[in-house]
Formats: structure tokens, C-alpha cells, sequence
């Protein structure tokens, strides 16, 4: 039970952030910079992004059971991907619905703030993944409502709950702007993960 109330408590508190890591590598912490345009997010699951993303990975905490685990996060104009992996200790089979439910309570601070004013949650399941998402944008132009990243603001905000192979990814996509053709790409390739 203590990897699904841990999987909870971050996707209620911050959407699946823990420590922010930088927008810039720095390798005394640890940060990798992979090389894409496929990459390796997790004990075999990949994500492929569309050219002019940077990639990097950092570790996550030193726990046995986190072996081969790393926070994510990819950059590219004022848009964040965020990884952060849980390992579901109990091998608990998570449904659609359950997912579901994980990031409607997660998205549910973003309803007050949005042009949607509603939460749309959007099943997302092929081969072994199995997942949901909810999206919102900023009521107005030029506005940047959603803290769903720690100590930043954004007019667009994704919020992912993927599950694969015994692993649950907490998965968040923001832009500094309203959505546009690279932030949909963005949010298609979290789609694809396989």
C-alpha cells in the first residue's frame, strides 16, 4: 500500500513533481543528457519526441527498489515534460478507471483556473501501458494560472498517470503558452509511450 499512498500523495500535492530538478544539466547532481529521438524512461519503456527537445535524467533516490529509475525532464520553448517514476512494489494491476481517478483528483486544482471549468479525463491504454490524462489551458490569453511545476508558472498544464510493467508514471506537460502544434506533439508522444 505505502507505493500507491506515495503515488498519490504526489500526484494530489504537485502533479507528479518531487524535486525540481534544474532546466540545465549539472552532472554533480547526477544529470545525464541523453541523446534521442527515442529514449529509455524506465526498466524498457520508451517515449519518443519530435526533433529540438533536450533530454535529460536525473537519479532518483538511492532505494534498491528504485534501481534503474530516473527523474525525467525535456525542454523545448517555454514546454516541460516531467517524468517521475514510482515502482509498484505490490504489482498491483491498476485499471483505466483507477488512473482515471488518480489524475482527475490531481487536475482538480487547475478546474477553478481553466477555460474548461470541467475535468475531461482521457484513457490512454495499448500493449502493456495503461494510462489516463487530463488537460487544461489558461482562461485568457497571456495568463499563466498553474503551478504544477515548483517555483514556476504556466498557461498549459497535462497531467499523465501511466502504468507499465509494474512501474507508474506520474507525467506532466506544461507550456509557457497556450497550447499550439509542438505542445499537442508533445502530449501525443507521451500517448505513445511503449
Amino acid at each position: 500500500m505505502k507505493p500507491l499512498t506515495a503515488f498519490l500523495f504526489a500526484l494530489l500535492t504537485s502533479a507528479g513533481m518531487a524535486a525540481e530538478p534544474s532546466y540545465t544539466c549539472n552532472p554533480e547532481r547526477g544529470c545525464r543528457e541523453e541523446r534521442g529521438p527515442t529514449y529509455d524512461i524506465g526498466r524498457g519503456a520508451t517515449l519518443s519526441l519530435p526533433s529540438g527537445w533536450r533530454f535529460f535524467s536525473y537519479p532518483t533516490a538511492p532505494d534498491p527498489i528504485m534501481a534503474g529509475l530516473r527523474e525525467i525532464r525535456a525542454i523545448k520553448n517555454g514546454m516541460v515534460i516531467a517524468i517521475t517514476p514510482f515502482p509498484n512494489i505490490d504489482k498491483r494491476v491498476f485499471s483505466e478507471s483507477q488512473l482515471c481517478e488518480f489524475v482527475s483528483k490531481s487536475g482538480g486544482q487547475y478546474v477553478k483556473q481553466s477555460k474548461e471549468q470541467a475535468i475531461t479525463p482521457v484513457s490512454m491504454s495499448h500493449s502493456d501501458v495503461v494510462g489516463c490524462h487530463v488537460s487544461f489551458t489558461a482562461a485568457n490569453d497571456g495568463e499563466k494560472p498553474f503551478a504544477a511545476l515548483p517555483n514556476r508558472r504556466h498557461a498549459s498544464v497535462t497531467t499523465f498517470a501511466i502504468s507499465y510493467k509494474y512501474i507508474i508514471f506520474s507525467v506532466t506537460v506544461v507550456s509557457e503558452q497556450m497550447p499550439d502544434d509542438d505542445y499537442r506533439a508533445a502530449v501525443k508522444s507521451i500517448q505513445q509511450i511503449q
